[in-house]
């Protein structure tokens, strides 16, 4: 029988040991080496855009982001020393300052309210907004002011012995109240014109109120007193007194969680507190605050995350939503864990633990029990080494390692017994936790088949499968066989196969009693493994020792899915590989990768994975177990693995031109006021800090940006600052994406239009009036060249009338003299008739002469009158024997078409005198009109005269008459050359063609 009292010291030690280790919440601490202008803060406030406001002793901080953004009197503040902070109806912000009275700030300016303004006092301890006015706690009593007006009043203050300090406010039933540190409870009665303070409750010491619901809870020294609101109104003004230590603000979550910031003034008890039952408990450690002296709790569920100031070491950023607990387990190293029901056990370096669904540790298993397993097998006597060194293939065991010295290997489940291999031995431990058997095997890798063998790997000595392991009965496989496994670092049963995985000789597979090498079978040629499991479609997920990981169907014939590059994966050695639904979880000294179709998200020290050296890995249920050197961390995969928040806007905070930042009038609320930027050609380089919005984890951000549609994109990069520098003159559209590691999404953001305008002599309106002013100049040089053209062409045409005027006059005497020997010859001959016919129809011809030579041009209707009286004159000489026809085409305007005077007669004559002869038969002249074009006239003069030979003989020397025509034609046409064409054709006479502009 057992005696009570050493039954009471192993309750008493499983009672330590199921508190042995503690969660811990992921934790961030923010002091002036992050960029506070003070360690010691006074007040934390969220805006409605959930931006944290910090009051220090040295100014005013906005956090974003992670980074600060720091306000103090150089800005407008009245005063450095920030107590509260508060936002109105209207998005004011309201600071109060101890020393400085209260400021207001708008977005772009400060108000400042001090005692000259009729503030009660300039050392002001709370701001307080509420519909339209903002209640300020100073030290002497309350002032309120109206937001609209900026009008101030002032209550009377109540008789009292000490200062009247006017701490915290509250509403209820749209009643504020506010707490009096030396006074107690007061009520603020709005009723009349003039606002009155009500005494409520009167007590000594009451330095912060919380409340909730009815519940109010006021913070007293040393202590906290608990009041009902709805007791209050009834008369009952009785407080429940718990605690300790100073609380100096109150915050609750939204898990109905209340959170006390104490300081304890006098004593070293303060910290973080939850309050539940009326009771303190400090969860300072549990939430990574090493502060004793808080000031300031603040919640914000937005994003699950308490923020709570100190006024030694900063603010610490506590994240609540628990999707990854650390379990410190007293700083032991975790090798494995397995399962069985809803119980978990851990094996690490001093045994076994095994835990209960609410991780308290119900059975232990320590380093001695395997220790007085291993002596009681070996002073059984049996024979020993016969069994376990047989063929020099195993390594001896040494049964003198003291307990101390034990290292534990892995723990492998199988049916319903769990086995641990050791470098003392494998021990079974079945489903009630007890060490039930024992093999004197030193193997560094075991597993078991899928029909439940024992697989035991040798190292350089083969492997071994055992098909019974009470009599130990086994198969050993050489190790000079090509299809044994050697080197062998994980073990993994899927379905009907088993797959053994080999740092050095790729992958084996274990299938109808028979090992077969992949690599040796020329399956697959990759050598070095590390990782293996399986997915929820029972495809094989393999990784490589070079970081390379392979998604692969075994099922039928072997087919490599998809590969994902080591380039992807962020980090360079894969520490572990599991799969959760479609999502492979890839661990690496970086932090959890998690990877679906071709997207990787990144889980790490931020969301509150702080020891990436992970040393084991296993999923049960939705959780993530991960082992480390000092304890292990459950994740909430359904959690992790939701759709998470990213990046919703991102702003502006500063722009700076050719390093001169831009003035404050620009922004307001911090972020630059426009969506353009407008600058000259001389300030062309740009620094641009931008701000994104919206997203959890500011560290998991990367950006690039594009300053036009069709540009390249830059390489990412982790900073929130760009640098333009030199940009030409042009129109941009700044368009920044960023990629969310957590989130595992891009986002476009088009942020601002840059307009760099050119120098003046490149403007439109420079350019235009340029172009204007040289159109006219060449319009004007234009116009003058046209002008002198015009009078040069004058002068020339004058010059040319001249020389026809003399043309003519050498024509005239020579057709005058042609007509005086044919009249000669008519007298000689006594031909009396025709002489007189001759002469009358000669002077008809000489009169026209007369007329036509006075003209430049003539219509054709005069020309073809002047040719015939000139052909009738010469026919005559001819007895009329020659036929004469004149041919005018119907496009052929006689009436108004003109063309030079006496143009054709030289031709016409030419006949008479070369063409025909007295011996011709049948003579024939053809005179034609004809447009060749719309403005070309063709005129022919065609005779049936003497052949070709003769008429190069007679007519070897034009006449005069022909040649001075041509002259005429040069000076007043344009047609360079052919104006005039002569054939002559064999024994058909001769054809004149004359081509004229008209």
């Amino acid at each position: 029988m057992r005696s009570p009292n050493k039954t009471f010291f192993q309750l008493f030690l499983l009672f330590i040991t199921s508190f042995a280790f503690g969660q811990y919440f992921p934790s961030t601490n923010f002091t002036t080496s992050d960029g506070l202008p003070n360690n010691a803060v006074r007040s934390l406030f969220l805006d409605s855009k959930n931006i944290l406001w910090i009051g220090t002793e040295n100014g005013v901080s906005r956090m974003e982001n992670g980074t600060f953004t720091t306000i103090d009197e150089s800005h407008g503040l009245g005063h450095n020393s920030c107590w509260d902070i508060a936002e109105d109806s209207d998005g004011n912000m309201w600071f109060a300052s101890y020393g400085g009275g209260v400021s207001k700030f708008d977005g772009k300016k400060f108000t400042v309210f001090t005692t000259k303004d009729g503030l009660l006092a300039n050392k002001t301890r709370k701001v307080f907004p509420f519909k339209n006015k903002v209640y300020v706690g100073t030290e002497q009593g309350v002032s309120i002011i109206d937001i609209k007006t900026n009008k101030l009043i002032t209550p009377k203050v109540p008789k009292h012995k000490e200062d009247f300090i006017s701490l915290y406010f509250v509403v209820y039933k749209d009643v504020v109240y506010f707490t009096s540190t030396f006074e107690g409870l007061f009520k603020i009665d709005e009723s009349s014109s003039v606002p009155r303070l009500v005494p409520v409750i009167l007590h000594k010491n009451s330095y912060s109120l919380g409340l909730f619901g009815s519940t109010l809870y006021s913070g007293n020294e040393g202590h906290i007193d608990k009041f009902d609101f709805n007791k209050i109104s009834k008369g009952d003004k009785s407080a429940v007194t718990f605690g300790k230590s100073f609380v100096w603000q109150f915050a609750k979550d939204k898990r109905n969680t209340i959170f006390a910031a104490a300081w304890g003034v006098y004593t070293p008890d303060g910290g973080l507190y939850t309050i539940e039952d009326d009771k303190m408990t400090d969860v300072s450690a549990v939430y990574g605050i090493d502060s004793k002296v808080l000031l300031n709790v603040v919640y914000d569920q937005f994003n699950d995350i308490l923020y709570v100031g100190s006024n030694n070491n900063g603010i610490y950023q506590v994240r609540l939503n628990k999707i990854i607990n650390y379990n410190s387990f007293d700083n032991s190293s975790i090798i494995d864990f397995e399962n069985f029901n809803d119980k978990k056990l851990i094996l690490e370096t001093r045994g076994i633990k095994v835990l209960n669904s609410k991780q308290h540790i119900i059975k232990s298993i320590s380093l001695d029990d395997f220790k007085q397993t291993e002596m009681r097998f070996y002073k059984k006597g049996k024979n020993i080494f016969s069994k376990q060194s047989a063929e020099s293939r195993d390594f001896e065991l040494n049964f003198d390692i003291p307990t101390n010295e034990i290292e534990f290997y892995e723990i492998v489940k199988n049916q319903n017994s769990f086995w641990i291999n050791s470098n003392i031995g494998i021990f079974e431990i079945d489903k009630n936790y007890k060490l039930v058997n024992y093999l004197p095997k030193h193997s560094l890798k075991i597993g078991f088949t899928y029909d439940n063998k024992l697989i035991e790997t040798i190292t350089y000595a083969g492997t071994r499968v055992y098909e019974n392991l009470k009599t130990l009965e086994n198969t050993h496989y050489s190790k000079f066989e090509k299809n044994t496994p050697q080197y062998i670092v994980k073990i993994l049963t899927n379905k009907d196969k088993t797959y053994l995985l080999s740092v050095f000789n790729g992958l084996y597979v274990y299938k109808n009693s028979q090992f077969q090498s992949y690599l040796a079978d020329g399956i697959w040629k990759e050598k070095k493994f590390k990782h293996i499991t399986k997915n929820n479609k029972d495809q094989l997920i393999l990784a490589a020792e070079f970081g390379d990981v392979f998604v692969v169907d075994d099922s039928k014939s072997f087919k490599i899915l998809k590969t994902i590059s080591k380039k992807q994966i962020i980090g360079n050695t894969i520490l572990f590989l599991e799969s959760y639904k479609d999502y492979i979880l890839i661990g690496t000294e970086k932090g959890i990768n998690i990877y679906k179709d071709g997207i990787i998200r990144l889980i790490d020290k931020e969301q509150g994975l702080k020891d990436c050296r992970i040393t084991t890995s296993q999923i049960f249920d939705n959780t993530l177990w991960l082992g480390t050197q000092k304890g292990f961390y459950n994740i909430d995969l359904n959690r992790l693995i939701a759709a998470q928040l990213t990046v919703s806007e991102i702003g502006i905070s500063k722009i700076a031109i050719n390093n001169i930042p831009l003035k404050s009038s620009a922004y307001k609320w911090f972020r630059y006021n426009s969506k353009q930027l407008i600058s000259d050609y001389k300030h062309n380089s740009f620094s641009i800090d931008f701000v994104p919005k919206g997203h959890s984890f500011a560290n998991k951000l990367k950006f690039r940006y594009r300053l036009n549609e069709n540009n390249r994109w830059s390489p990412y990069s982790e900073k929130t600052n760009l640098f333009l520098p030199y940009l030409p003159s042009g129109n941009y559209n700044l368009d920044i994406e960023v990629f969310d590691m957590n989130a595992g999404k891009s986002r476009l953001f088009s942020i601002l239009q840059i307009k760099v305008q050119p120098p003046f002599w490149l403007s439109w309106w420079f350019i235009t009036m340029a172009v204007v002013v040289l159109s006219g100049l060449l319009v004007y040089i234009f116009i003058r060249i046209k002008r002198k053209s015009n009078e040069k062409i004058i002068i020339q045409r004058r010059i040319a009338e001249t020389k026809l005027e003399a043309l003519l006059s050498q024509m005239n005497p020579h057709f005058t003299f042609n007509a005086m020997n044919a009249i000669q010859d008519f007298i000689i001959s006594n031909d009396i008739d025709n002489s007189l016919l001759y002469i009358s129809e000669f002077s008809k011809l000489i009169r026209k002469t007369l007329e036509n030579s006075s003209k430049q041009l003539i219509t054709i209707d005069e020309e073809i009158e002047y040719l015939e009286a000139y052909i009738t004159i010469e026919n005559m000489r001819f007895d009329n024997r020659i036929n004469f026809e004149i041919q005018i085409s119907e496009k052929v305007d006689t009436c108004f078409t003109k063309i030079p005077t006496m143009l054709l007669q030289p031709f016409v004559e030419n006949v008479f005198v070369h063409a025909f002869t007295e011996s011709s038969i049948a003579p024939k002249l053809i005179i034609s009109f004809q447009m060749i074009s719309e403005t070309i006239l063709e005129c022919k003069i065609i005779d049936n005269g003497m052949s070709l030979n003769a008429a190069k003989k007679s007519k070897l020397h034009q006449s005069k008459g022909i040649q001075l025509t041509k002259e005429r034609l040069s000076l007043l046409q344009d047609l360079k050359n052919n104006s005039i064409e002569i054939d002559f054709t064999e024994n058909q006479g001769t054809k004149v063609a004359i081509l004229l502009l008209i």
